[in-house]
């Protein structure tokens, strides 16, 4: 396997990891039939992830749980994350976290009457690689932060999930493509110098939001998927160009089958709200998006993009 290359360059004053080579990126070892990957998460999506010798290697590995509240709860919720003990930027391989509440707005096609009903909030980490992610899923870290490791913490915790959810919660892991990352400037506030923020939360109004978070959700045709990932590698992008923008990756469902059907997914963190807008209405984004329209057919259905403002977040000094 060969590493993409990269390089970095100074925009603004400040230091950029910029989109490598699309040529780069490809793996150079021979065409072989479809291998299994195995994937260790003994959560509810169990399984192998099936690659192809030309798809994309991953680079980050990113780990989301979503849940439903119920009617008037977001701010109870959010003041039991604030609440809760735990380390996980001071973990090896940490590199970004973020409590996403999902916001209405930026348009996009309508979903389907029969659709199944969007989540209220996700809870986002980005790691370097899945072994910093396994290695906090099975060590005292993940105890902590889930009721204390004690039986008597796990059902403290779980009749305060039943009195705040609408189901149970339902985890969804990714391999992150193609990064792109700005380091945070010196004076963010979120920058992980503890293992969690000191945020004071009175379950009554909802947290200020840190940075705003772009998704754009895609399913993707069987067979389809290496050109997918090849048609994001080529694209042109000056993303890290623009004003408050901090990160993009491109997710690759760690599944045998995504549930919701949506097994790719773009990832974009800004500042704010108003930097997002201001590149959609950018000739930065009319260009990386030119065309969009000449490619082959390769989705069941139109990308279905969802907005969410994040809060509590953390984010490591070498950027997401």
């Amino acid at each position: 396997k060969v590493s993409a290359a990269s390089f970095s360059s100074r925009i603004r004053g400040a230091p950029v990891i910029a989109r490598r080579d699309a040529r780069a990126i490809r793996r150079t070892v021979a065409r072989v039939p479809a291998v299994t990957r195995a994937n260790a998460d003994i959560m509810s999506e169990v399984g192998t992830a099936v690659l192809t010798d030309g798809q994309l290697q991953g680079e980050r590995y990113v780990a989301s749980n979503r849940f439903r509240l119920q009617a008037g709860k977001g701010p109870t919720f959010e003041k039991r994350w604030a609440e809760r003990k735990s380390r996980l930027a001071n973990l090896d391989g940490f590199r970004f976290f973020t409590l996403m509440r999902r916001v209405e707005g930026m348009g996009g096609p309508p979903k389907p009457t029969d659709a199944d009903e969007e989540y209220d909030y996700v809870s986002l980490t980005i790691w370097e690689d899945k072994s910093g992610f396994d290695a906090w899923r099975t060590g005292e870290a993940f105890k902590e932060a889930h009721g204390g490791g004690t039986i008597f913490g796990f059902v403290e915790m779980l009749v305060s999930s039943m009195m705040v959810l609408k189901g149970g919660p339902k985890p969804a892991f990714y391999d992150g493509l193609l990064p792109v990352v700005k380091p945070p400037p010196e004076d963010t506030p979120w920058k992980a110098v503890g293992g969690w923020r000191d945020v004071k939360a009175d379950g009554v109004n909802p947290l200020d939001t840190d940075v705003y978070v772009a998704m754009n959700r895609f399913k993707v045709l069987p067979g389809k998927e290496e050109a997918f990932e090849q048609r994001w590698a080529e694209r042109e992008s000056k993303l890290e160009g623009m004003d408050g923008f901090l990160t993009f990756l491109l997710l690759r469902r760690d599944a045998l089958k995504a549930e919701d059907g949506y097994n790719y997914s773009t990832l974009t963190v800004w500042r704010s709200k108003e930097d997002f807008q201001a590149w959609r209405e950018s000739s930065a984004n009319s260009a990386a998006h030119s065309k969009a329209g000449e490619a082959e057919p390769m989705f069941d259905g139109p990308p279905s993009p969802v907005m969410y403002e994040g809060v509590l977040a953390l984010l490591s000094e070498k950027g997401a």
